[in-house]
């Protein structure tokens, strides 16, 4: 039986509040504003781009649906928990995990600033720098009030958030002209395939949900299901928001645009439909946002519970049931990377580091049915393992593929960064071994008094 070491965070999250965490955090503000350019090099087929990777978004998030369904699904922590629980190795767990989060902080940090440009615009006063902590700090201090706060704005951000999207889709679709979408692949089917990989960044955040494992109501069986539904609802959007565009605007229209959205509703939406898009773009920025502040924070909250870094910040306020030192840290390194200027560090491997993270949870699960029988017999989704050896062989060899157009341009800073993770590491169990000798220490001198 495997025994989860038991936190205080509370659960008080339910199945909605997990759609509204994972679909909010994934649908950014990219697909409001530059939905057009990956039309200049595919053209009209984008919109079959987000299908034809739905196979690989399945395949990558089968490993979670399983680890899920298993008692691991009860804590925080996701690909670190998963992968260092299928190999017993804090250590490679880690490693993987600490790209994810390095990545995440990254991502935090432009999307404040880039939050911060557009409000920026539309209100015409105000520094972008002020503005993006004002907007930190505000997230801040809703995840620190509670779980339940955060899933009730959550929730409420990703319902306005959807109700514009149908507001923009539906009217959309009586204005699509079939001429627009011919030639379908004007640079041929090399430029189609070209694009599969920056499409497929519009699902990295599917897995943010496995951090809400320990303040999820039923995890083991909501989580899972949450996930899959949630792929899919999310690959619609891009779906129907993308073939929208395409179809009332032709390809090298939108390519050009900087807003193209805005182009698009405008051609069957009123004067006030351009709010809409507006609404749109600043819902898309809170959630994923919002959902990041609350994720990475339970990254680190496991670092620190597993006794990687100081077990400090695995604190749990009292008051208000959240992991206050761990966002406030986070939210402090963020703050730091905004007035800096130096996310550029971090989001440059970035997505590299994601990839890293779901090549390894691939890797964990094809080995879970053999090295870690007892745990897989436990998980309430258990794919026969021939389904298990094509999903991840699949899931591994598209990743590797795509991994590898990208790591020459960042492998500097990976190595650099995998140092500093490794050296991270080092301290923590030697800090970790000290704490153990102590306490031997001080047993054998209560045995012998």
């Amino acid at each position: 039986m495997i025994i989860m070491k038991q936190t205080t965070l509370r659960r008080e999250l339910g199945q909605w509040h997990g759609y509204a965490l994972m679909i909010g955090g994934m649908v950014g503000s990219g697909i409001f504003v530059v939905t057009g350019e990956a039309g200049a090099i595919a053209g009209p087929s984008v919109p079959f781009g987000y299908v034809v990777l739905l196979p690989i978004l399945l395949s990558s998030a089968l490993a979670y649906l399983i680890f899920l369904s298993t008692p691991l699904g009860n804590s925080p922590g996701g690909a670190y928990i998963h992968i260092s629980r299928t190999f017993n190795n804090r250590f490679i767990g880690f490693i993987f995990m600490w790209f994810q989060y390095i990545a995440l902080l990254g991502v935090m940090a432009i999307m404040a600033i880039s939050f911060g440009e557009y409000l920026t615009s539309i209100l015409g006063f105000s520094t972008t720098a002020v503005l993006a902590s004002s907007l930190v700090i505000f997230f801040y201090i809703l995840n620190i009030i509670g779980v339940r706060w955060f899933g009730m704005i959550q929730l409420f951000m990703s319902a306005i958030l959807f109700i514009a999207i149908l507001i923009l889709v539906i009217p959309g679709l009586f204005h699509i002209k079939v001429s627009n979408y011919s030639p379908m692949l004007p640079n041929g089917w090399s430029g189609f395939f070209s694009i599969l990989p920056s499409l497929f960044f519009a699902y990295f955040g599917f897995e943010q949900l496995a951090q809400a494992g320990g303040e999820m109501k039923n995890p083991q069986k909501a989580m899972p299901r949450t996930m899959l539904i949630g792929a899919f609802v999310t690959v619609l959007i891009y779906f129907f928001v993308s073939g929208v565009a395409f179809g009332v605007l032709p390809y090298d229209q939108l390519a050009a645009s900087k807003s193209a959205m805005s182009d698009v509703a405008a051609v069957y939406l009123p004067a006030a439909g351009k709010w809409v898009v507006i609404i749109g773009i600043i819902m898309a920025f809170a959630t994923t946002l919002n959902s990041l502040i609350m994720v990475v924070s339970r990254i680190i909250f496991v670092f620190a519970e597993e006794k990687i870094i100081p077990a400090s910040i695995a604190t749990v306020n009292k008051r208000f049931g959240t992991p206050h030192l761990a966002i406030t840290l986070n939210t402090l390194i963020v703050l730091v990377l905004i007035w800096s200027q130096t996310m550029g560090f971090l989001l440059n491997v970035s997505l590299q580091g994601m990839f890293l993270m779901y090549i390894g949870h691939s890797i964990a699960m094809l080995a879970l049915p053999y090295i870690r029988k007892d745990l897989f017999a436990q998980a309430l989704i258990r794919p026969s393992k021939t389904l298990i050896l094509i999903c991840g062989i699949f899931s591994l060899s598209v990743l590797i593929y795509f991994s590898y157009n990208l790591i020459a341009s960042v492998l500097n800073l990976l190595l650099i960064w995998l140092l500093i993770g490794i050296i991270i590491f080092i301290i923590g169990r030697t800090q970790e071994n000290k704490m153990r000798k102590t306490d031997r220490g001080a047993n054998d001198w209560k045995f012998q008094r």
